[in-house]
């Protein structure tokens, strides 16, 4: 398949966006939950900083760092940056200080912005030099006209996993982000100017990318502050107070919230979800497309690599069936190849190439990556490249294209990105593990989970090599099990049995808080027979696919996440008829102590009936 959509050139990006001051200037450009900006505010305190900046030596291709809790103040850093003409990187305070040192390293930050609430996260070295927007006098900086930039020069630097344990930056361009927000409206997943969006995904993610681009059209963009993002019932309540025509996520955060959020379409129809990150599970694309078929809200499924800035293809869900990407975004030249890189004929799978200028500039500081990945396009013109995605595809009888998996070791974990082999790099680092595999396990539940299996040296314990990886890895890289094998198998070419090794995962795994060596458990949680305890064992047992948890059994420590704490709180909110916020969780960790925490909520909800 070798097939291009082609686009038509509209106004420069910063010029959109004054465009959008000009027309709106009293329009909400940014609500927070500490501030609401106007366009006209927005402008004048992205000029403020775009000045300040510059007196700091930002301009093109420099960098600055944004490290920042989720606040208005993330569009003024971001577009303020931009206006600077320099780059912006986004760090996520969630990530280890290690991992946010080597980042900053690679990126060669000039400065970052932050707030006081979040700073002491920052590595020592940066932190020195970092500004403080919750300390700034806005009124007191001169206001400076936005720097003209070429079409050429970096927009942001965003970091994913890397195959050593190493993060690569990906480097995009202002005109490659320009190709995205017009192909975006082009292919109607930006409807008419004015819409009110919300921000639900992590700086760090490019999926972030089409939620603050949106102020670059005129619409409002309302930031999503992580206690909401982490409950399903508070997030519901958010997009119906803010009035949010669209909002994005993962399909592992859809299939959360959608029971959450149907009421609120029924109530106000016309929502928008932009589902992206993951493969869609065709039970989510079924009850999407029951839903977009009744109008009550509506769906569309969108693919993209971080190298082709955010999103490549998609497609609207309007049918039920078999669950797929569509076709290329306007720009976006798609082609499907063997291994060869010769197009293979429609019906056959083959790996998914990606041409067009909205590519990103390559991996920066590693030109040899940057080689490998984006190889020149025998289907373009002379000097024109494509970028190997490692995307299994086939073109289907319509045109459209389903995704089929992956050509390497290269997974998804709730949206995020991740090499299996970088996860590996970080475990054998420590000095009592001998050897580290890690492979993607999905449960019965259909979520899929990270298990390492090790071969330790003496002495060697799963605590301390789960230690280790706290340290240095974000949490959704983390191992959720590991599984201790005395030796590796091999296969009859002497390299590590990967298969046979995959096939001890979900009968052997080790919880990972447990240590190696067999030990007397915990004392379980006493429970009586249909007591609030025993449901919310049930509860945990069900999420976590772990036996009846142990009193002192940390929630986390199991494997729970962010979705999976908004599972356990919709599950006891049905099922106890209680109100169990999800916040509750991250407060209250240990299976007994957040047991208990349930059972008082919910005596004092009997007693106030």
């Amino acid at each position: 398949m070798d097939r291009v959509e082609t686009l038509p050139r509209t106004s420069p990006l910063l010029g959109r966006f004054l465009d959008a001051v000009r027309s709106h200037p009293d329009r909400e450009a940014v609500v927070g939950s500490d501030a609401t900006l106007s366009y006209a505010e927005l402008d004048a305190r992205t000029d403020r900083l775009a000045g300040l900046l510059a007196g700091a030596g930002a301009g093109p291709d420099r960098t600055v760092g944004v490290f920042l809790p989720r606040t208005s103040d993330l569009i003024v850093a971001v577009l303020g940056i931009l206006k600077a003409g320099a780059v912006y990187v986004p760090f996520d305070p969630e990530q280890p200080a290690e991992r946010l040192a080597g980042i900053a390293s690679d990126a060669g930050v000039l400065t970052v912005l932050t707030h006081s609430s979040v700073s002491d996260r920052l590595p020592e070295d940066v932190r020195g030099g970092a500004v403080h927007l919750d300390g700034l006098d806005w009124d007191a900086l001169d206001r400076v006209a936005p720097v003209e930039t070429s079409p050429d020069d970096l927009a942001y630097i965003i970091f994913t996993s890397g195959s050593t344990g190493r993060p690569k930056g990906i480097g995009v361009s202002v005109s490659a982000l320009t190709d995205f927000l017009e192909g975006m409206e082009h292919g109607g997943f930006f409807r008419e100017p004015g819409e009110r969006v919300g921000w639900n995904a992590s700086a760090a993610f490019d999926a972030s990318v089409q939620e603050w681009v949106r102020v670059f059209r005129g619409d409002t963009v309302a930031v999503i502050d992580d206690d909401t993002r982490r409950d399903g019932e508070a997030f519901a309540r958010f997009v119906e107070e803010h009035r949010l025509d669209v909002v994005d996520m993962t399909p592992s955060h859809a299939q959360v919230l959608l029971e959450e959020l149907e009421p609120v379409a029924r109530r106000r129809p016309g929502l928008r979800l932009l589902i992206a990150g993951e493969a869609v599970p065709p039970s989510l694309w079924n009850r999407l497309a029951e839903l977009t078929a009744e109008g009550v809200l509506s769906a569309a499924n969108l693919y993209g690599p971080t190298e082709a800035t955010v999103n490549a293809l998609g497609t609207h869900i309007t049918e039920a069936g078999e669950p797929h990407i569509g076709g290329p975004l306007a720009g976006v030249g798609i082609r499907i190849v063997d291994a060869w890189l010769r197009p293979v004929p429609a019906g056959t799978a083959g790996e998914l190439c990606l041409a067009g200028p909205g590519l990103a500039r390559g991996y920066v500081g590693r030109p040899g990556l940057t080689a490998a990945h984006f190889v020149p396009d025998p289907s373009g013109p002379v000097g024109s490249r494509m970028y190997r995605t490692g995307d299994r595809v086939v073109e289907r009888a319509d045109g459209t294209v389903r995704y089929l998996g992956r050509t390497d070791s290269q997974v998804k974990i709730r949206g995020h990105r991740i090499e299996l082999g970088g996860v590996e790099a970080v475990l054998t680092d420590h000095a009592l593990v001998a050897r580290a595999v890690v492979v993607s396990h999905t449960g019965d539940d259909g979520v899929n989970r990270l298990e390492a299996l090790l071969e330790l040296r003496e002495g060697g314990t799963v605590d301390a090599v789960r230690d280790h990886a706290e340290r240095l890895l974000p949490i959704w890289m983390r191992p959720t099990g590991y599984t201790v094998v005395p030796a590796f198998p091999v296969t009859t070419s002497g390299k590590v049995d990967r298969l046979a090794l995959a096939a001890l995962v979900g009968s052997t795994a080790v919880p990972a808080a447990e240590p190696v060596e067999p030990v007397e458990g915990p004392t379980a949680a006493p429970a009586a027979e249909g007591s609030v305890t025993e449901v919310v064992a049930e509860v945990w047992t069900e999420v976590l696919g772990v036996q009846p948890p142990a009193a002192d059994a940390d929630f986390f420590d199991l494997g729970g996440h962010s979705l999976s704490a908004m599972q356990v709180a919709t599950r006891l909110r049905s099922r106890l008829d209680v109100k169990v916020p999800t916040s509750l969780l991250f407060r209250i960790r240990e299976f007994g102590a957040f047991a208990d925490a349930v059972a008082e909520r919910k005596a004092q909800a009997a007693a106030g009936n």
